[in-house]
Parts: structure tokens; sequence; C-alpha cells
């Protein structure tokens, strides 16, 4: 059975993009021996991805391939007239709960959830999530799209994992009590 894990770059100030969603402040991010901080061993364990509609764009409009070739990637959106033009990618835009328990009772790996902000709000206070990994970039940007919008209600966490890289990243990964 796999397990719902929120695996997610955030700002020292809690923010996970500028407010226009813009990522740039990721690859600006010194990183000479080109560390992929633990990415290719989690993308091992991962068998479909879950991502709101402007995670999504923002991913299109990266000047490359789509990255989750091979990987189901369901995109969650009111607008169910959106148009998803990368291979292996679905839209979701009702019951999405039943569709998430379904999804990990039938998938001998876990499901990633990689944004946005809202997206993980809405996950979080329905009890999606199992794992969060966090990836805390040295970075303050002071503005931008928060990891947890809005209220949520209060939930326990337990630190199971620290790593530590020498480009300044700290990796965090806590478990649902």
């Amino acid at each position: 059975m796999g397990k719902v894990v929120l695996y997610i770059a955030v700002s020292l100030d809690g923010y996970i993009a500028r407010p226009d969603g813009n990522l740039d402040w990721l690859f600006a991010l010194p990183n000479p021996g080109q560390i992929d901080h633990g990415y290719a061993e989690f993308l091992s364990t991962i068998g479909d991805i879950v991502m709101g509609r402007s995670t999504y764009n923002e991913i299109i409009g990266f000047d490359m391939d789509w990255p989750y070739k091979g990987i189901n990637t369901y995109v969650i959106s009111n607008n169910t007239e959106l148009k998803l033009s990368s291979p292996g990618t679905f839209l979701l835009s009702d019951g999405i709960p039943g569709f998430i328990d379904n999804l990990k009772t039938n998938s001998p790996k876990d499901i990633w959830l990689t944004g946005g902000g809202k997206l993980v709000a809405c996950f979080l206070a329905k009890g999606l999530i199992d794992r969060m990994i966090l990836s805390l970039i040295p970075v303050i940007l002071g503005e931008g799209i928060p990891l947890f919008p809005g209220k949520l209600p209060e939930s326990g966490w337990a630190l199971s994992n620290v790593e530590s890289f020498t480009t300044g990243v700290v990796s965090l990964t806590y478990d649902k009590k």
C-alpha cells in the first residue's frame, strides 16, 4: 500500500514559490557538485504524482521535456476543460479523496504530492498526507506562496529523518502520528 508523500522545497521563511509562482530561486542555489539532494532516490519510490494546475503550468513552462515520463500524473483542477499536453497526465476535478484512497490501496509505490500550496492545505485538512519531506532551502524570499496557506486543523507529526547537504539544504522527513 502506498503513502501520500509531500516532497517539496521551502524557503527559510516558509514559501514554496514567489507570488507569481516562479521557482527561479531554487535554480539560483549554488550547487557546484550538482548534488540532487536525494531526489533520484526519492523518485525511485514513486508510482504516481499528484499536483495542482498552477504547479503543472509552472513545470510545463520549463524549457525541457516532461520530467515524469513513465509515471502517471494527476492534475487537480476545477477547470474541467483544462488541456493537458504531457504524456501520462490526467485531469482530476472531483471525488479526489476517494480517488487518492483508491490510489493508495492499489499502489505498491508511494504517491508524490508535489504542490502547490492550496492543494497541500486541502490534503492536510482532509488528512490525506502520510509523510512530508521538506527540503529547507537557505534563502529568505520575503513574500510568496506559503507552504501552508490559511487555517489548518491541528495535526501531529514525528520527525523520522534529517539530512544536511554541503549546499546548505536540510531535508526534514516527518511522518503522520
